[in-house]
């Protein structure tokens, strides 16, 4: 800023400060900044604001009527409100300040340290350990490759997401829950034991733990029986780090994402997720070993020893894996579809369900899985096909070719569902996306079909 806009500025605060004052006491109250941001995405009407920010009606009421008085807000049609221009600038200023001041990091330190054990607390020294080699997490939407891929790197493997996906047969499945596209598809599964063997035929066996149990089981705070089977889940993990110095893969770091533990620093796991990708170079906070945010189970794996490889008959196993994946010849969870019926599950879903009851992020999410899945599958069954001659290199071939087109596809479905946890869900984006996921099944059967050729002759 000039010294002109200096000396304006200064005119402006000394002008006017009581009413500066009263502008930023109409919004300086938790509810009213709730309200004000849930009209961010757009215009609500008072029963969905009353729904979202749980307050009373004559509460509502009063706040809307302050917010209204300062300009804040305005009324769009009888019953419904939307954001000013003033608001938010008021609003889009604060965030701002707020992320980038010394009060919001007093806070978040203040938080962590209300979250430690009494031994920080007393302010005794913490343990930190973190493991030579550090695994790093690998860029891509499906988080088990990711953070398979980026341990298995650093405990000396050759491998990428590719690798992982295909051998795992991950990237090949398609799972959708019925009625409603929810997040919960790429892994709400039955299947990962079978995933977990494909894993270990890149070089490691895995240990597998699992407490079939979300965590916390309700929202809010965790019982302190689930504190203390998490910090059981911790201590197991300390001893990987002091006695095996090896990464761990766990689920719920970020939420719900599998994530990489690389070490610890008194209670708190040190971490590599996709948080890392948008802030390159920085080391991510601790997290508090009981902040974790696991739906469906709390689930974590520990690399055991190395396995002596047969590439042939591993190469022949991925394939049949990969093909049983694809076309759903495995077991599936109650409410969800598999396979090349899960497309038009899914279309079906997105043109009859009504507006309001359709879930942006489960689509968004979802379909960035969904296509990459089919950019993995693509890449993976090329390099299998290098590996054959004649009629199975050709089939190979010829499907990588069908998940290429069924992955360019998707990525147009992605266009029109951009990753975010909430967005619009236009009728006209719905029905395309509904043609184009159409599009995609077809092209979903030919891959199949030329896999079961190329696997047959196996």
């Amino acid at each position: 800023m000039t010294n002109q806009d200096d000396n304006t500025l200064q005119k402006i605060l000394l002008e006017s400060p009581n009413g500066i004052a009263e502008l930023l006491k109409s919004a300086a109250h938790p509810a009213r900044i709730q309200i004000l941001t849930l009209l961010l995405q757009g215009e609500h009407e008072f029963a969905k604001l009353m729904q979202h920010t749980k307050l009373s009606k004559t509460a509502l009421a009063n706040h809307l009527k302050l917010l209204m008085k300062k300009g804040l807000l305005s009324k769009a049609a009888r019953g419904e409100y939307r954001l000013t221009d003033d608001g938010k600038e008021l609003l889009t200023a604060a965030a701002t300040v707020y992320k980038e001041s010394s009060h919001r990091e007093e806070k978040r330190q203040e938080q962590l340290s209300r979250r430690y054990t009494k031994r920080l607390i007393e302010g005794k020294p913490l343990n930190k350990k973190i493991i030579t080699k550090e695994a790093e997490y690998q860029h891509c939407w499906l988080s088990y490759t990711g953070a398979m891929a980026g341990s298995l790197k650093a405990l000396g493997v050759d491998c990428d997401i590719v690798d992982i996906g295909g051998y795992s047969g991950y990237a090949f499945i398609i799972n959708v829950s019925k009625g409603q596209t929810c997040p919960s598809g790429p892994t709400a599964l039955k299947t990962w034991k079978q995933i977990i063997k494909g894993t270990e035929s890149l070089g490691w066996s895995i240990e597998h733990y699992e407490y079939p149990t979300s965590y916390p089981a309700k929202e809010g705070e965790p019982t302190p029986e689930e504190i203390e089977i998490v910090r059981k889940l911790f201590e197991k993990i300390k001893r990987e780090i002091d006695e095996r110095d090896r990464p761990v893969v766990l689920w719920g770091l970020v939420v719900p994402e599998y994530g990489i533990v690389n070490g610890y620093e008194g209670n708190s796991y040190l971490t590599s997720t996709f948080r890392r990708l948008s802030n390159p170079g920085k080391d991510e906070d601790p997290l508090p070993f009981h902040n974790l945010k696991a739906p469906g189970c709390i689930d974590a794996f520990f690399f055991r020893d190395r396995v002596k490889l047969d590439p042939p008959s591993i190469d022949k196993a991925a394939l049949e894996r990969a093909l049983n994946f694809a076309t759903a010849n495995m077991p599936i969870l109650k409410n969800y579809a598999a396979g090349p019926p899960a497309l038009d599950e899914w279309a079906n879903v997105l043109e009859n369900l009504p507006e309001k009851e359709q879930n942006y992020h489960g689509n968004s999410y979802v379909g960035a899985c969904v296509a990459e899945g089919r950019w993995i599958a693509a890449e993976f069954l090329k390099r299998m096909a290098k590996k054959f001659a004649g009629e199975q290199m050709k089939d190979l071939e010829k499907a990588a070719k069908a998940y290429e087109e069924g992955a360019q596809l998707m990525e147009r479905f992605t266009k029109i569902f951009p990753f975010k946890f909430h967005g619009e869900m236009k009728l006209d984006d719905r029905v395309e996306g509904a043609r184009i996921l159409r599009e995609v099944k077809p092209l979903e059967e030919k891959a199949i079909s030329h896999m079961k050729k190329a696997v047959k002759s196996l």
